[in-house]
């Protein structure tokens, strides 16, 4: 489906066209004119891993002021493509914290198999893309870094931890990758898993100058949005695995889907006894199935996870799964790392740090070099909070204005009952109404708007659940790469 320009001349669209101005398809534009002087040649595109700097700086959060002091270091794993990667499509892939199972299951060169070996995947995306993988701030290998003080309080606040920062922090840390390596001149699609919906929504959005949608403003992020120049769109497309994609109004509709004599038959199926409760979430949980996946026991699906995270804390299945040493990562060893600091320890889901350790140095006392999640995720922040993601709509306008023109591709498994998809449409009529929505056909959501419709294309994966690429990576490679191709002008 083709995307047209944005529709309105409302003031605030103005506002954002002059802030954009010279670029095109928000951040298609013209090169700058080359310089007198013959500029070096940009480094060939190669395997790589490292970190992105994300600045200090000062911020406006539900009109208060902010300022995040620490230094955001944030690793980063670009897997190029097979062939010809200076043109092919940039996909920028995480979960909601770490890439603990993007990176780990079914979308790069290698994989994790049942066990926790890590083995060759003949379904990677390299064939067809280059893959940046990127860990949001303090998750993962990512740490922060403070100068002249120790870390405080502050520094692991809700104002610091939140989907507003969380979205711009990797937005800038994206946009500087794109600025040190020229030569990747494709389209830049967003893929992302659960949570990670919300931070594709924010930056979108951030993109678009729709400052006006999030009660958050960046001074940093717009001047660096506004001096975006390259070939290539990076705001192309949508990738949303088993997203949150409506605030709320997702929550209110997730527990409605819990309830439908649908899902409760679906489950029961699947124990091979019927429900004793009307309640298809609390069936699951009470016959110990897994809500991410109720085809598996939670003990099952746990061990999956572990084995992911064990692929990034033990040096030999790291190198095989990044594609290059732990000691070769510039700025990972304890020269650098000791400098910075997590603000969440390690709790027992997280498998130990001591093979890291022998291959790389030790750290200062409580500090870690891989932590999965970080405190922006509910239940391992520093200071507990109600989410706006979770308790509030603003994300729902935000998403359904960024569809306008960035095309999306949803997947719907089957077995999830997280981020159920069938959750999705009753989500956006709460938030945009009944008469917008259309469910017609099962394979796309329509979206009605003043100039024409838009759709979110889903591809249904019935022998999966919440984490598609980890049970259903074939078709879903082959759905991404037919899917690329017709955004294709």
């Amino acid at each position: 489906m083709a995307h047209t320009a944005r529709r309105s001349t409302s003031a605030h669209r103005s506002h954002w066209a002059l802030a954009l101005i010279g670029l095109t398809a928000l951040g298609c534009g013209s090169a700058p004119a080359p310089s007198p002087e013959r500029s070096p040649e940009p480094p060939p595109v190669t395997l790589e891993a490292g970190f992105l700097d994300v600045p200090a700086r000062d911020v406006t959060l539900n009109g208060k002021a902010v300022s995040i002091e620490a230094e955001g270091r944030l690793f980063y794993n670009l897997r190029p493509a097979d062939d010809a990667p200076e043109d092919k499509p940039i996909l920028v892939l995480f979960n909601g914290y770490a890439d603990d199972i993007v990176r780990p299951f079914g979308t790069g060169p290698t994989t994790v198999a049942e066990g926790g070996a890590v083995v060759a995947n003949p379904s990677s995306f390299t064939r067809f893309a280059n893959l940046l993988y990127v860990e949001p701030r303090q998750s993962g290998y990512s740490y922060d870094v403070l100068t002249g003080r120790a870390p405080g309080p502050g520094d692991c606040s809700p104002d610091v931890f939140n989907e507003y920062v969380d979205a711009a922090d990797v937005l800038l840390a994206v946009l500087s990758f794109l600025d040190a390596h020229p030569r990747l001149s494709g389209p830049v699609y967003w893929v992302g898993e659960s949570y990670a919906g919300v931070r594709i929504t924010w930056l979108l959005t951030y993109l678009h100058g729709r400052w006006d949608l999030a009660p958050y403003a960046d001074p940093v992020l717009a001047s660096r949005i506004a001096a975006v120049r390259r070939t290539g769109s990076i705001a192309a497309g949508q990738i949303l695995l088993e997203s949150w994609l409506a605030g709320s109004a997702t929550a209110a509709a997730t527990s409605a889907e819990c309830l439908d004599p649908a899902e409760i038959a679906a489950v029961s199926a699947s124990l091979g006894t019927t429900c004793e409760v009307n309640d298809a979430c609390a069936c699951a949980s009470d016959n110990g199935r897994s809500l991410y996946n109720f085809a598996y026991t939670t003990a099952h699906q746990t061990q999956r996870v572990l084995e992911a995270d064990e692929a990034l804390t033990l040096p030999d299945r790291a190198k095989a799964l990044l594609g290059l040493p732990l000691t070769s990562i510039p700025r990972l060893g304890p020269a650098e790392r000791s400098k910075g600091f997590k603000c969440s320890p390690p709790d027992d889901t997280v498998p130990s740090d001591a093979a890291i350790v022998a291959e790389l140095g030790a750290l200062p006392a409580g500090q870690t070099y891989y932590v999965p999640y970080s405190p922006l995720l509910p239940g391992k922040e520093t200071a507990p909070t109600s989410p706006d993601w979770y308790t509030q709509n603003y994300q729902g306008p935000a998403f359904l204005d960024d569809l306008h023109d960035v095309p999306a591709f949803l997947t719907k498994g089957d077995l999830d009952l997280v981020v159920p998809t069938l959750a999705l449409a009753p989500a956006l009529r709460a938030v945009a109404g009944a008469a917008r929505i259309d469910t017609t056909s099962a394979s796309r959501i329509g979206v009605r708007y003043p100039d024409g419709e838009r759709f979110i294309e889903v591809h249904d994966y019935p022998s999966a659940g919440h984490m598609i690429s980890m049970l259903e990576p074939a078709q879903l490679a082959t759905d991404v790469e037919g899917w690329l191709a017709k955004q294709r002008p």
